[in-house]
């Protein structure tokens, strides 16, 4: 199986992840969630995406709401 190449070097390492979620909005986690399905589609890159995804969300929400 020939595995697929990484285009985006933030996919290219866990630490370029972490470093880049670190500061991510929704716009960047969609993105990058988008490109790393249909790339490699480590289950581990996907959910620390969408862990980000989701801390980035509930954080809009509560502000929304006023808490």
């Amino acid at each position: 199986m020939v595995k697929k190449e990484i285009t985006n070097p933030v996919l290219e390492t866990w630490i370029s992840l972490n470093n880049a979620l670190r500061n991510a909005d929704e716009k960047l986690c969609r993105k990058l969630l988008s490109e790393e399905k249909s790339g490699r589609s480590r289950r581990q890159f996907i959910r620390r995406i969408h862990s980000r995804l989701n801390k980035v969300r509930a954080d809009k929400e509560r502000e929304e709401l006023g808490l």
